[in-house]
């Protein structure tokens, strides 16, 4: 359900989503380390994923590449409500890529596996134990 290591100086906390066969790896640490690891995962070696910035360095930012699970990168362990916020709004970019990938749509019937999905992935993702 859960693994966490480091990887040149960024921590990856890998979540599994429980029902689904489904991952979600959360980095926290340096951005530009972030982004060569997303491109590493993603076995991408052209894209210069900096170039989205448009010359700021986000808050947070969720990666992500067809047939690849998402990568969620935030610079540090939320303490602040902005940096909470931060990481939730990053982590919901993450559940609606697993929504595409099992060809779910988003509405009120399913609702509630969305917001199970989100708390899930807030609850377990930058955990050294696992809150179950």
């Amino acid at each position: 359900l859960f693994n966490m290591k480091k990887w040149k100086g960024i921590t990856e906390h890998r979540v599994h989503m429980g029902t689904f066969d489904f991952s979600v790896i959360i980095l926290v640490g340096d951005y530009k380390t972030a982004c060569s690891y997303a491109l590493w995962a993603f076995e991408d070696k052209k894209t210069n994923l900096e170039d989205f910035d448009r010359g700021y360095i986000p808050r947070g930012k969720c990666f992500f590449r067809q047939g690849y699970i998402p990568v969620v990168w935030i610079p540090k362990i939320p303490k602040t409500a902005r940096e909470h916020a931060t990481y939730a709004h990053e982590c919901l970019h993450a559940i609606f890529h697993l929504f595409d990938w099992a060809n779910l749509s988003i509405n009120n019937d399913t609702e509630e596996v969305m917001t199970h999905a989100m708390a899930h992935l807030i609850a377990n993702g930058l955990h050294t134990k696992n809150i179950i």
